[in-house]
């Protein structure tokens, strides 16, 4: 048989089976797929006349949801300066990189409604795509950060100043079906620094309300304590990042979670965790998924110690005071023993992320992917591997990694009636894994299966 299955009908048998709840695996499953969806799920199925994937010796779970991208970005096109043909090209190849890589659903963290728009007709159109979510409209002031670190290739957004700014800017995103909730960033700046203006009480307090009657939940980054104390009172629905990467968890702080059912997204894989690769650009060779999934060009220019150079030096010009001149900016970046800074920072966080899952918060995965322009590495696809990867490096066992990217992701989108578990009536989004992932999580970086609506390919056959 033909190792690409194009109808939406399939029957899987002989699977061992993790169906994303939590519970343990369960042996010689077979699944039934009609139309896209899961009509059958038995001991023993004969079905004639329908494409079949004896899954005998593999494993098969839901397809990975990644809670936070940003497909419009796309890594190093800031340092290459990408035309608008070559990032358009370049977006579409992430999509086709993130089924590859096992994901069937993103939920992008903020786009521009131009960007979603040309997503939404591509996907209408039949165009190779995992399922597109996202939040917005993107709230954020003047002088705040998605002002302050405006990018040429990513966008555009608009400022928020005013309560006529707010009704505008939800009613710029009211065409889209696939919006699911909106986004605020609360970032004063990065590391130490308070050099960006945040929303005031009186628009915060307006952005909450005009969300509410919308039915749209809100999600907030913030970083900081002080911050997510902020997102706290505002009645965030999910932190969009877990943060923490000098502080700890109070118990105050997760019982307030507990008790307001909040979310929270994992990003380790974003800024800090990716930057790590600088040190070590050795990771970015002889990888059978980055030479599947990555472009060539953006491989290339992750390789370039001179591109992470310059990349760093523009990092830290927009995250630092305007008055900060740029030799002073070039030194402290040589004197800083960054290595060990960000491997800290990524270490606290994780340690964070286990802490509050131990006790019961609801922990999903989220790559940040790619987050910046700028980012050289924030590779989308890959990334998600690597954020799982990360979590259980950090004390999460395999079996609710695989919840936190399948399960609990679709509760907190409020889709888990139509995916995130293997369950009869709910959407043939599986995939089927050669290795065992509860032994090693990096297992999903060799898969033989993407099944997404029914329809199954390899990882190759994906990126076609």
């Amino acid at each position: 048989m033909h190792s690409r299955i194009k109808e939406n009908h399939l029957l899987i048998i002989n699977a061992r089976l993790i169906d994303g709840t939590g519970t343990p695996p369960v042996v010689n499953r077979s699944i039934l797929i009609r139309d896209g969806v899961i009509t059958r799920i038995s001991n023993t199925i004969s079905v004639d006349n329908i494409p079949t994937i004896d899954a005998n010796g593999y494993t098969v779970i839901p397809g990975l949801i990644d809670a936070h991208v940003h497909l419009e970005s796309v890594p190093g096109s800031f340092y290459r300066n990408d035309n608008d043909e070559e990032l358009w090209h370049a977006r579409i190849h992430q999509l086709k990189a993130y089924l590859a890589c096992g994901v069937t659903t993103v939920l992008d963290n903020g786009i521009s409604s131009r960007q979603l728009r040309e997503f939404n007709q591509y996907v209408k159109k039949g165009g190779t795509s995992p399922r597109i979510l996202a939040l917005g409209p993107l709230f954020y002031p003047s002088g705040g950060y998605g002002d302050a670190v405006k990018m040429p290739h990513w966008g555009p957004f608009r400022v928020c100043d005013s309560i006529d700014d707010i009704e505008s800017l939800f009613e710029e995103y009211e065409e889209f079906h696939n919006i699911i909730g909106a986004k605020m960033t609360l970032e004063p700046g990065v590391g130490t620094s308070r050099i960006w203006k945040i929303h005031g009480h009186t628009m915060r307090t307006a952005i909450t309300e005009a969300a509410k009657r919308r039915g749209l939940p809100l999600h907030i980054h913030a970083l900081k304590s002080r911050e997510q104390k902020t997102a706290l009172d505002m009645g965030v629905y999910c932190l969009a990042h877990a943060g923490f990467f000098v502080d700890k968890p109070t118990e105050q702080f997760i019982d307030e979670l507990l008790n307001n059912g909040i979310y929270v997204t994992t990003t380790l894989a974003s800024v800090l965790g990716q930057i790590l690769v600088m040190f070590d650009l050795q990771r970015l060779y002889n990888d059978p998924l980055l030479e599947l999934t990555v472009p060539p060009k953006q491989l290339t220019t992750a390789r370039n110690p001179e591109a992470w150079n310059e990349t760093m030096y523009t990092f830290f010009k927009l995250i630092s005071p305007k008055w900060m001149p740029s030799f002073l900016i070039r030194l402290m970046l040589k004197r800083s023993n960054l290595e060990n800074k960000f491997t800290a920072s990524v270490k606290n966080s994780a340690n964070a992320i286990v802490t509050m899952h131990r006790e019961g918060v609801p922990i999903v995965a989220g790559t940040d992917s790619a987050n910046w322009p700028l980012f050289l590495n924030f590779f989308h696809g890959p990334s998600t591997i690597l954020e799982l990867a990360m979590l259980q490096k950090a004390g999460m066992n395999p079996l609710d990694i695989i919840s936190s990217a399948t399960r609990i992701p679709a509760e907190m989108m409020r889709k888990a009636d139509q995916f995130g578990t293997v369950k009869v009536g709910k959407r043939g989004d599986l995939i089927i894994v050669k290795e065992d992932p509860l032994h090693d999580i990096q297992a999903l970086r060799n898969l033989a299966w993407i099944i997404k609506d029914g329809e199954a390919r390899s990882p190759k056959e994906w990126m076609v």
